[in-house]
Order: structure tokens, then C-alpha cells, then sequence
């Protein structure tokens, strides 16, 4: 085996020793959480707050803040008994963060950003997303920063969610709009 195999193979292994020790953190200190040992935590720990009996799967990457770029503010909290499904991404970067209410249950390959490129400019515009208790967001679903969602609301599989919509209604398609009120 030659040698930068070898580093790389070390750098590797040291990263997810890292990331291992930062889910064991985070359960220690939420213990009904379930999460799985393959999800990545990346910025302040102490900025992800967790309600009772909330499970994040396999895939799925939090980003807290912490770094330059999003000025080290960021902040993510999921509410009791919420479940993030394989592969979900959230982006809680900024003052805002993201606010998951209780009982949400989100599909695999979900997208929620709190932060977006400043197209054509360079930097970022943060801008908070909240999102209400008793919501469903359905596979590969984005939710887009400064997106309030009501309580009770289903997200369609693929919707791209760009605006604030109301409790109680199903969403989809790209962008998303209401397709039926509850």
C-alpha cells in the first residue's frame, strides 16, 4: 500500500472517530434521541436542540453554524417525536436557524435551508425556517429559507417549497403551491 493511501486512509478513519464522538455527545445529552452513528454533525454542538424521542437516520447532515461564512451563528432544534428520514440535510445557519416542531416526520433526501448563495453577488442571505407541529414532508422535498409551514401541512414528494403556506393544507409541486386544503 503506498503512502497517501495510507494518509488517506488515517484522515478518514479520524474524521468519523470525530463525527462518532459528536453523535455520542449529542445522545448523552438528549437520551431518548435515536441517532444513528453515520450522521453528520457539523459546527457547535450545543447549538442543536432536541425535544423527547427524536430519531435521525442514517445519511443525514446538521449543520449548526460555527464556521466564517455564516458569520458562526446557526441553530437547529427538532421537536418531540420527530423523525428525520434517511439523508436529510438541514442547513441551520444564521441568527434564525431552523425550527422543527413536534411530531414532523420528514421523508429521505429532504432539504431544509435556513442560507442561499447571494446570486449574482458573493456571500449569503440567511433567513429563518420554521416549521409547525404534526407536518409530513415527503420524499426529496426542499424547503427553502424564510419558509414558514403551518401546523398540520403535507409536503408532496419533489415540492420546492419558496414561500410561506398555511396550516392544515397539502403542497407540491416546483415551485409549491396549495393543491388542497384539510
Amino acid at each position: 500500500m503506498n503512502i497517501n493511501r495510507l494518509r488517506m486512509a488515517r484522515r478518514l478513519l479520524r474524521r468519523q472517530l470525530n463525527e462518532f464522538r459528536r453523535v455520542v455527545a449529542v445522545e448523552q445529552r438528549y437520551p431518548t434521541a435515536k441517532i444513528h452513528w453515520s450522521v453528520q454533525i457539523r459546527g457547535p454542538v450545543e447549538k442543536l436542540q432536541l425535544g423527547d424521542r427524536v430519531t435521525i437516520r442514517s445519511g443525514s447532515v446538521l449543520h449548526l453554524g460555527g464556521a466564517a461564512w455564516c458569520e458562526h451563528k446557526g441553530l437547529i432544534h427538532i421537536g418531540t417525536d420527530s423523525v428525520l428520514s434517511h439523508h436529510t440535510v438541514i442547513y441551520g445557519c444564521g441568527s434564525g436557524g431552523v425550527i422543527i416542531g413536534d411530531r414532523v416526520d420528514c421523508g429521505p433526501h429532504v432539504g431544509i435551508f435556513s442560507s442561499r448563495s447571494a446570486y449574482p453577488d458573493s456571500g449569503h442571505v440567511f433567513d429563518p425556517v420554521r416549521i409547525g407541529n404534526d407536518v409530513t414532508i415527503f420524499a426529496s422535498a426542499v424547503i427553502s429559507p424564510g419558509v414558514s409551514i403551518g401546523n398540520g401541512a403535507v409536503v408532496a414528494a419533489g415540492s420546492v417549497v419558496t414561500r410561506d403556506m398555511p396550516a392544515a393544507v397539502l403542497i407540491g409541486g416546483a415551485p409549491a403551491r396549495v393543491l388542497r386544503h384539510f
